[in-house]
This record gives structure tokens, C-alpha cells and sequence, in this order.
């Protein structure tokens, strides 16, 4: 039996033998939190080496409760593509990521030693070894990338969607998540045109010319990331079949510049809208911008706008996203605020009472 198939069973097993999980404060460091889960190990028995299985069982529980945490924080999709990566640099190490454990039962028989414990496992530890396997995209909040692109041929619009399936595999191939365009955290929107070039001299083919041009913006903030234009031809031995090829040879061409651009400008200026709720005059609302600011991931803080007791507030981040931002506000001990909604660059805070 191959190693992959073993680690993504181990994997699947830990999420189904561990128990329930709590968050608590580290007991090493207060500012830190653990999960705190039970799990089961099971090592065999060979040649009466009751003492090995007995390390084998515990080391297993172990493996299990990481994979629980482990579970709890990537999709299943991420479990499998990771497999061998998860299990080298994090379940196989579990001296580095549990900081105690209890044996809350063992038990035995001819054949397998039983153990039963509760794992206290860092959670920052976790997340951030998990955030260095993750795939660019992910790193830069993991944008939903929607697409919204026009087509016409000879002047005449068309249903089609030629462009955006060429662009959205190239946006797929490069680790990023693609969805609806009216749910998307970033839309790639514009038009192309494919118009009748030439059939002089093609040995019976004919040849379109498309033109397209897209900007990458952000929903929400209405922030441009990258804009293109591109040309390309294309040729067939019918009228329909050049246009698509034109088309499709437009968005081939554009797909990687405006890829790398969207990369660049997330890593350059990504920027959270923030609306917060319950501020009680701007003289609050600007000790809390000052705090915002001197957060290390908070490279600049500004007022958008304000009306009543909401304010609109742009965040921009050195690195990460949203849901990073939002762990660092609710730890803030002068402004703790409750996170009411949060999504890749843009959520939804209310001051509370310290």
C-alpha cells in the first residue's frame, strides 16, 4: 500500500477517533490560545512488546488530536492535495504542537494496546505552520475571483462565455478560488470584440481579430487591482469557429499578465473596508484608529466615512486578510470589538464595552 493513501486514512481517521474540542487560554502564555480535544491510539502488539506498543498507542492518539485541529482549520480538499506535507511537518511532530496531555484510559488486548487522551494543542502553532503550506492566493486572504466579460462578433453581442472559462482556468491553475461573479471578492470584468479580419490568401481558413480589455476590481471598495488590453487573431475554416479562436487566444494572452498583476497588488496594497458599529463620539473613534495603527500587520488606517454611530474605515495590511485583521481587533484589550460578519477584505465590527 502506497504512503498517500495511508496519509489522507490517517487523516480522515483522526477527524472520526478524536473527541470534542474547546478553545482555552495556553497555560504557558496567557495571549495564546489551545484546542483542547481527546483522541484515540491504537498500537499493536508484536512479539509481547507490551512497553512499545504502549509508546506506539500514545504516539497515534497524538497524531490524531493534531489531525482534529488540523481538520478544523483546512477544507477537505486541502486535506487531500496536502496529504504528505500535513503529515511530514505537522501530525508526525507532535512534541512541537501539543503543549500537555492527559491518558484518560488504557486498556489491552493479545493483539493492540488502547489509549484514550486529552490533548492541549497551540492553535497559533498550528496556523501558522499551516499558512506556510498554503498556496499564494491563500496568503493574500484567499480572494473569491468572479468574472463578468462581454462578448460580440461582427458588432453583434453574444451569450457566450469564451473569455472568462479561459481566464478562470488560468485563475484556478494558480491556486485561486473562482466563483459567482455576484459573490466574488474580485471581479474581473470588460468586453471583447471579434471582428472579420481576412480570408485572402488562407488556403480556404478565415481570420477574426479580437480586442479585449478587463480590469481586476475589488467588490465592495470598487479598488482597481490591474487592467489590460490585449489583441489576438485566430483562424478556422468557418466564420463562428475563427471568432472563438480570437477570442480565446485574447484571454490566453492576457490571462498571465493579469493574473500577476492581481498577485502583486494584493501583496502590494491589500486593503480591508472595515464598518464599525456602536461608536459613541469621534473622539473614541480616533483613540481607536490610533490603536488600529499600531498593530505590526497595519501599515496605514483611514476614515472613510461616518454617519451616526457607524463608521467606514479602510485598513490597509501588510500582509493577510480580513479574518487575520479580525483576530488581532478582538484581542485589542483598550477596544475590544465583537466581529458580527467577515469575509477575504471586508467585515463588520461593533465596539464593546471593556
Amino acid at each position: 500500500m502506497k504512503k498517500y493513501p495511508r496519509i489522507i486514512a490517517s487523516l480522515t481517521a483522526a477527524l472520526l477517533l478524536a473527541g470534542c474540542s474547546a478553545t482555552h487560554k495556553s497555560a504557558l502564555n496567557s495571549s495564546y490560545e489551545t484546542e483542547m480535544v481527546e483522541a484515540d491510539g491504537i498500537g499493536p502488539i508484536v512479539g509481547g512488546d507490551l512497553d512499545g506498543a504502549k509508546k506506539t498507542a500514545l504516539h497515534e492518539a497524538m497524531k490524531s488530536a493534531l489531525g482534529l485541529v488540523v481538520g478544523v482549520y483546512v477544507s477537505q480538499e486541502a486535506m487531500v492535495s496536502k496529504a504528505v506535507l500535513i503529515d511530514d511537518t505537522i501530525t508526525s511532530q507532535t512534541e512541537g504542537y501539543i503543549e500537555k496531555y492527559e491518558v484518560l484510559k488504557e486498556n489491552h488486548d493479545e493483539n493492540f494496546y488502547k489509549t484514550k487522551i486529552r490533548a492541549y494543542v497551540r492553535k497559533e502553532d498550528i496556523t501558522a505552520k499551516l499558512r506556510k503550506l498554503e498556496s499564494e492566493p491563500q496568503k493574500l486572504g484567499n480572494p473569491v475571483i468572479g468574472f463578468d466579460i462581454s462578448e460580440s462578433v461582427d458588432g453583434k453581442p453574444q451569450a457566450t462565455e469564451y473569455a472568462s472559462l479561459e481566464l478562470k482556468s488560468r485563475f484556478s491553475d494558480a491556486g485561486f478560488m473562482t466563483g459567482e461573479k455576484d459573490k466574488a471578492d474580485i471581479l474581473i470584468r470588460g468586453a471583447v470584440k471579434s471582428d472579420f479580419n481576412t480570408r485572402e490568401d488562407l488556403g480556404g481558413f478565415i481570420s477574426y481579430r479580437a480586442g479585449l480589455s478587463i480590469s481586476a476590481v475589488k467588490q465592495g471598495s470598487g479598488e482597481t487591482l490591474a487592467a489590460l488590453q490585449e489583441t489576438a487573431g485566430g483562424i478556422d475554416l468557418n466564420e463562428p469557429a475563427a471568432a472563438r479562436a480570437a477570442i480565446i487566444n485574447s484571454a490566453k494572452k492576457a490571462g498571465d499578465e493579469l493574473k500577476d498583476g492581481v498577485l502583486k497588488a494584493l501583496r502590494e496594497r491589500s486593503i480591508v473596508r472595515v464598518s464599525l458599529l456602536k461608536i459613541e463620539n469621534m473622539n473614541q473613534l480616533s483613540d481607536f484608529l490610533k490603536s488600529v495603527r499600531n498593530i505590526p500587520l497595519v501599515r496605514a488606517c483611514w476614515l472613510r466615512t461616518m454617519a451616526g454611530d457607524m463608521a467606514s474605515i479602510d485598513i490597509g495590511l501588510r500582509s493577510g486578510s480580513a479574518s487575520d485583521l479580525s483576530q488581532l481587533l478582538m484581542k485589542n484589550p483598550k477596544f475590544p470589538v465583537k466581529i458580527n460578519r467577515t469575509s477575504s477584505y471586508d467585515l463588520e465590527a461593533e465596539l464593546v464595552k471593556p
